[in-house]
Order: structure tokens, then sequence, then C-alpha cells
């Protein structure tokens, strides 16, 4: 009797000590891990905003993802917020005013009860002025076409592998013919799923596709042709012209995997280059975009699991001489589609487990910001509340660093977040922020204002606009750039309309150039307006 009192006190024991370690582990994973000046640095305030929607995604029945979308459904220049729903749940579309969210009856954005939206993309396809909607769900990607008050609902005939699950779409026009082209980025099925770190069995994952529109929303899968082929779980693409040659080039974020960066040889390959994240293994999951040290080249930051998983429970089947990389990436393009890897520099590298990651220049200074997603459903400790992570907003200091301040600024979202979205909301020029939350209800940030200046502007949501890139020149001669892309932070769109922060400066003159070759310009005396295109 003795000996099974001291075997069963042992093991309690043990259990305590695992458990007091687990949390002490959480807790701190949440601190932050770095001292970053912020003097002389404007952090910017928000009020918290929920959102009467509560997203039904428990992991059970989907992949644990959801969409969420700005759109301008009425055409009017007040954007709405677009919100996927889970298993047995409708999608959700809401209007900001008088300082709440309210929910708007429209019909058309319809999806089947037992499926799942985990991406969504906004885009003119018909060229009309009105933004339409590509949704990703369970079951394929769907268009709801804008039809002025109500929407349409038509799947796409997309030739989807059986085995693979359509996560997300970039969009592009790659052969200029003015109809909107996709790369779908594809995960395997749910119930294929054999594990979550899975980096080397070969065929294993799901298989994204490229498709060219044949002009009446028919397309022609021509991944082999372009060189795209090959299997792997992936979350999302984007396409940008990373090297200014005039051509989209593209992106992609594989889970278990590597970043993958394939350049568009304008013949209508692409070429898979070699980037800082090639030789190692990660989880590259959301994909920032942005010019974040104003040298009118594009930059991009990737979310990783971080230090939250202990090493030996994400290497999966990892060889020994297989080299991985957990932190946080920020590819420097140095140009010539080269990249440096400078997170440890700017001070993001060391964080938690990420999601959606998403550039912004939120305190209108000229300099990019990020705001970054967290919290996994599939994490046992973070089943807690007071065990998650906060979410991240980073500010950019002079010295081109990162610092934390979401606790000051207001922001802190200890849900299981997917993606930051971003627009403005409450017409002020400072970016609100939606975090789009699954199994729970999500949560909007609307800015409180301040005295810096802005310059919005606005491109035409159409396939052609796609990675134009807009120069700003300010007074001093000085510059701001920002490409125009199509999906940004994890399977997610935020607002289209481009927010260039001036400080106490004005604009003197705006430039915008085209894949296509073309350029337009406005010249004059800008500050705290929108300039449509």
């Amino acid at each position: 009797m003795k000996l099974l009192k001291w075997i069963f006190g042992g093991l309690g024991a043990l259990i305590l000590l695992v458990v007091v370690a687990v949390i002490g582990m959480a807790l701190a994973d949440s601190r932050i891990d770095y001292d970053v000046s912020t003097d002389g640095v404007d952090i910017p305030t928000y009020a918290t905003v929920e959102i009467p929607f509560d997203q039904s995604n428990d992991f059970s029945t989907a992949h644990p993802f959801a969409a969420g979308a700005i759109i301008d459904i009425d055409n009017d220049g007040t954007e709405e917020l677009f919100l996927g729903g889970g298993p047995g749940q409708s999608d959700g579309l809401f209007r900001f005013t008088d300082a709440s969210f309210e929910r708007i009856d429209v019909t058309g954005i319809d999806k089947a009860t037992e499926v799942a939206s985990f991406g969504a993309s906004v885009i003119d396809t018909d060229g009309d002025g009105r933004d339409d909607l590509l949704v990703s769900r369970t079951d394929g990607v769907w268009l709801h076409r804008n039809l002025g008050g109500h929407f349409s609902s038509e799947k796409l005939p997309l030739d989807i592998p059986d085995n693979t699950t359509p996560m997300s779409v970039g969009v592009a026009d790659l052969n200029r013919d003015g109809h909107f082209d996709l790369f779908v980025a594809g995960y395997i099925r749910l119930d294929l799923v054999e594990g979550q770190n899975i980096f080397n069995k070969k065929g294993y994952g799901g298989s994204s596709r490229l498709f060219m529109n044949r002009g009446d929303n028919t397309f022609d899968d021509v991944t082999d042709q372009a060189g795209l082929t090959y299997a792997h779980n992936t979350f999302m693409g984007i396409f940008v012209d990373v090297d200014e040659d005039g051509f989209e080039d593209l992106v992609v974020a594989h889970d278990t995997g590597q970043v993958r960066t394939w350049k568009n040889q304008g013949d209508g390959t692409f070429v898979n280059r070699v980037n800082p994240n090639s030789k190692v293994y990660s989880y590259p999951m959301g994909i920032a975009v942005g010019d974040y040290n104003n040298d009118s080249r594009v930059d991009f930051a990737f979310s990783n699991v971080g230090g939250t998983p202990p090493d030996f429970m994400i290497r999966g089947d990892l060889t020994d001489d297989q080299v991985s990389n957990w932190k946080w990436l920020l590819f420097k393009n140095k140009g010539n589609f080269a990249f440096e890897d400078a997170a440890d520099e700017a001070k993001i590298a060391d964080y938690e487990f990420s999601w959606g990651m998403t550039f912004e220049d939120l305190n209108l200074d000229g300099r990019q910001d990020l705001i970054v997603s967290e919290n996994y459903i599939g994490l046992p400790p973070q089943k807690l509340p007071f065990l998650r992570a906060p979410g991240r907003l980073l500010i950019q200091n002079t010295q081109g660093e990162f610092a934390a301040v979401g606790k000051e600024a207001g922001v802190v979202n200890k849900r299981y977040s997917i993606s930051p979205i971003v627009a403005d909301f409450n017409g002020d020029g400072y970016s609100d922020i939606v975090h789009v939350n699954i199994a729970g209800r999500s949560q909007a940030f609307i800015s409180e204002g301040g005295n810096n200046g802005f310059l919005k502007v606005k491109l035409p949501n159409h396939a052609s606009s796609i990675a134009a890139i807009v120069e700003v020149t300010l007074i001093d001669g000085s510059t701001l750039t920002q490409p125009f892309v199509s999906g940004e932070g994890l399977c997610s769109d935020p607002s289209h309309i481009m927010v260039f922060g001036l400080g106490q400066s004005r604009v003197s003159d705006v430039a915008v150039k085209y894949l296509d070759g073309t350029r337009a310009e406005r010249n004059g005396d800008f500050r705290n307006q929108l300039l449509a295109f």
C-alpha cells in the first residue's frame, strides 16, 4: 500500500510539474522578445469593437481557417466586411455604422450548409466597376458577381484534384487579355490528413493549380506547361512583380516546407528561384507584402511556428541533416530577384506561433508597420485563454526595427485569429484592423486617429491592376511605393485602397506604373484625400 501511495504520489507530482512547466512556457511565449526604442514614434490607439459573428469552425469537421475580405458592396466608396462561415453556418457581410458593425442581408452569397469558407478575394471580374467576390470553400471556388444590391452565385469549373481542398486564390491577368486568371492554393482534404508535420513523404499534400481564363470564366489548367506542378500543402500564393521586369511573379507559402519564389519568365513559364528559406525547412503560412524599408522594392514577411512548440514536437520526419528554421522571416528585396532574411535585424524573428501577417502604415509616419495573427486551436495549452498569445501589433521605428506595442495601442486579441485585415471603416484616414477569428467571435480595432497626414490611392479593382506599382513623391523629393496586390495575410484580402502615411508632409506627384506598360500620373498638392485613377 505504501508503495502504491508512493507511485501515485510521484505521478501526481510529475503531472503537476509538467502542467507548471507548460504554463510557464506559455506565459514566457507571450512576453515581448526585444527591447526596441519607440522614442519619437507615434503609437496609434484603437477602440475594440465586437463583430456579431461567432465563427463555427472547431477544427473537427473542417480545416482551421476562415475567409476575411474587404468589399464595397454598393459602390458608394465606403467599404464593408466579409467573413467566411464554418460548417453549419452562413457567411457574413457587415457594415460599420455608429461605432458598431451590423449585419447586412444580401442575397446571392450562399454556400452549402456543410461546407466551410476558407479564403476570399475581391476583384471586379467583369469590368462593370463593382467589386465581385471569389470564395474558396470545401467544395470548390465560387464566384459571387455583384449585380448591384444582390449577388449571383456560380461555382467556377476548375479541375481541382479530388484529394485537394482549395484554400485560397491568387488573382492576375497573366496573358493581358483583360480576364482574371487564378493560382489556386491547394491543401490535402481533411479526411486524408496523416499528420501536421510531414515534410518528406513523396506525393503527400494537396495540389496547387494555375488556371487561365478562356474569356468566359471557363478555364484551362496550365500548371504543367507553366512549370508549377508539385504536390505539397499550400496556404496561399500572391502575384507581384518582384524584380520590376513587367511580369507577375508568384510568391507562395507552403505548410511544412519552404517559401517558394517563382519568377515569371515572360513566356508563360515560371522558375523556382533560390531565396533565404529554400534550403531550410519551416512552416511559412501567412504573407505580408510591402516596401517596409522604403527602397522602392517590394519586400515580404512570412509567419512561422516561432518559439511556441518545442523542436521535438514539430520536426516531424525531418532527418538529422535537414536544417530547420522556426523563426519569423523577413525577405528584404535586394533587387534582381535576390533576398536577404532581415528578420533578426528588424527585431521580429524570435516571436511565437503565428498565422497571417499584413504590412500597413498604421501611424501614418511613412514607414510600414506589421500586424500578426496568433493562436492555434490545435495546441492544447491554448485552449485556455490566459495561455494564448495577444496577437502582435509591431510599429516600425526610425532605425527599421519593429516594436511590439499592442497593449499600449489597445490591440490585444487572445482568440484564435487566422488573419488580420485592414480598412478605414470610420473614414479618419488611419487604417482600422479586423482579426478574423475562428471558433468564436471576430474583433475589430477602430483607430482613434491622430495628427499625421495621408494620401489614399484607388486603382480600378481589376485584374489588370494587379502588381501595378504606385509611387508617391513628397514635397521634399522622397518617395513612397506600394504594389497593388490581391490577397495578403492568410487566405484573406484587405482593402485595395492604398494608404500612404505622410507625417507632416504633403504629396506633389503620384505615378502609377501598370504591368502592361501604361502609366498614369497626377501632379498637384495633395494631403488628407483620396485620388482615384
